[in-house]
C-alpha cells in the first residue's frame, strides 16, 4: 500500500519526530489553565496528545473513549506521570448521541467550560479495495467518522440550543479550538483506503466550512479550528490491517503528540480553516505565511484552474 512521502511535502524540511520547536516545554506553547477533551485520548496518537497536552500544563485532561479498561491504565499512566494535571475519564462511544450529550452535561456542571476538542476516534474498515467493501463497513465509516465526530463539534460549542450560546453562560472572547485528527488519504490517493478516505474527507471539509462560517459565534468566543495529518504512525488500526514495526518507515508517535499542541497555540492561528501535516517545518510554515494567506494555500479542492471564458467560447464555435 503505497503511502505519503516527502515527495508530498509542502516544506523542505520533513519532520518524523519530535523537534525542540514544538516541544510542549516551549513557554510560547503553555497550556495553561485549559481544559482539553480528547476522544479515543487513551490510546496511541490520541494519547500521545494527551500526554503533550499534559506536560503543556492543562488544568483538565478528558478522555473519552469505548474501552473501560484502557481507559483505566490511560489514566493510571497520565496521572503518575503528570500529578498536577486533574484527570476525568468517561467510557462512551462518540455514535451514542445520548452518552456524549451526557458526557458534556457532566463536564459543564463539573469540571469546566472545554476550551479545546480533539477528535482522535476513527473507525477504519478492513483494508480492501472500494467495490468489495461490506456495506455494513462503509456505512461504520461515515457513522463514527462524519456524524459521531459532527455531533461532537455541536456539543463542544453548545450552539444547537436555542438559549446556549448567550454572554451569561460564555466568556466573551474566550478561544475554543478545535483540533481534527484527519488523514493526508484526504487529499492523495491510497489504494485500499477509499471508503475511510472519503469518510475522513468529508468531516474535514464540513470543518473548513464550519470555520467560514464561525462569524455568527464571535461575539461569545474565538473559534479556530485545524484539520491535520498526524504522520505515518503505526496504532492498532495498522496491526488489524497487517502492519507491524518493519513494514513501512514509521514516524514517531510524539510527532503529532507535539505538532498538536503547538496547532493549538496562537502562534498557528493563521492557519485555522487549513489542512496541514504534522510532518511539515513548524519554521518553515510561519516563514510562508503571509503567501500562504495571500494565495489562500493549504485548502482542500479541486487542483488546477479552468479558464471558463475560452472553454465557453471553444464549445459555443461549435454550434
Amino acid at each position: 500500500m503505497s503511502q505519503p512521502t516527502f515527495k508530498d511535502s509542502f516544506t523542505r524540511k520533513y519532520r518524523k519526530g519530535p523537534y525542540s520547536r514544538i516541544s510542549p516545554t516551549q513557554p510560547t506553547l503553555s497550556a495553561s489553565g485549559k481544559t482539553v477533551l480528547i476522544t479515543a485520548g487513551h490510546t496511541g496518537i490520541g494519547f500521545a496528545i494527551a500526554s503533550n497536552f499534559a506536560v503543556a500544563g492543562v488544568s483538565h485532561l478528558i478522555i473519552v473513549g469505548r474501552r473501560q479498561n484502557m481507559l483505566g491504565k490511560a489514566s493510571e499512566d497520565l496521572s503518575r506521570a503528570h500529578p498536577a494535571t486533574k484527570l476525568h475519564i468517561f467510557a462512551a462511544s462518540i455514535v451514542d448521541e445520548a452518552a456524549i450529550s451526557a458526557v458534556f452535561h457532566k463536564i459543564r456542571q463539573g469540571i469546566a467550560e472545554p476550551d479545546v476538542l480533539v477528535t482522535s476516534a476513527a473507525y477504519f474498515p478492513s483494508s480492501t479495495n472500494v467495490l468489495e467493501t461490506p456495506m455494513q463497513q462503509m456505512w461504520a465509516s461515515f457513522e463514527t467518522n462524519v456524524k459521531g465526530n459532527m455531533h461532537l463539534v455541536q456539543e463542544f460549542l453548545n450552539v444547537t440550543r436555542p438559549s446556549s450560546v448567550s454572554p451569561t453562560n460564555q466568556t466573551p472572547k474566550r478561544d475554543k479550538l478545535i483540533l481534527d485528527v484527519s488523514s493526508a488519504a484526504t487529499h492523495v490517493l491510497v489504494r485500499k483506503t477509499g471508503i475511510y478516505s472519503a469518510s475522513k474527507l468529508a468531516f474535514t471539509r464540513i470543518l473548513a466550512t464550519a470555520q467560514d462560517e464561525a462569524s455568527f459565534l464571535s461575539q461569545y468566543f474565538n473559534l479556530r479550528i485545524h484539520s491535520f495529518h498526524p504522520g505515518i504512525v503505526l496504532t492498532q488500526i495498522g496491526r488489524n490491517n497487517g502492519h507491524n514495526v518493519d513494514t513501512m518507515p514509521w514516524d514517531d508517535v510524539q510527532l503529532p503528540g507535539q505538532f498538536a499542541v503547538w496547532l493549538a497555540s496562537p502562534e498557528a492561528e493563521f492557519l485555522k480553516g487549513r489542512f496541514v501535516w504534522a510532518n511539515w517545518d513548524v519554521d518553515e510554515l510561519l516563514d510562508g505565511k503571509e503567501r500562504i494567506l495571500k494565495e489562500n494555500l493549504l485548502k482542500i479542492g479541486l487542483v488546477g484552474k479552468a479558464d471558463w471564458a475560452i472553454a465557453l467560447k471553444r464549445n459555443t464555435s461549435k454550434l
